[in-house]
């Protein structure tokens, strides 16, 4: 199946479709991307309270990207 046709699939699913397929390909891609991988575990791991991020400046943040 070319992307084209998978574009046109995906439109026709409903939202919440849409949705599970978005967190499949960011999944797939994090799996993929080694670095950013395991950038992520570091953060994750991290028991120093400095380090962590509050909610709402997470909120804002993805607010800010567009997401």
């Amino acid at each position: 199946m070319k992307l084209d046709e998978l574009q046109r699939e995906a439109e026709r699913l409903s939202p919440e479709e849409q949705r599970k397929l978005i967190g499949f390909l960011v999944a797939t891609d994090i799996r993929r991307d080694v670095g950013y991988r395991e950038q992520l575990s570091r953060r994750l791991d991290d028991q120093d309270p400095r380090a962590w991020i509050k909610l709402t400046d997470a909120e804002q943040q993805l607010k800010c990207d567009g997401v």
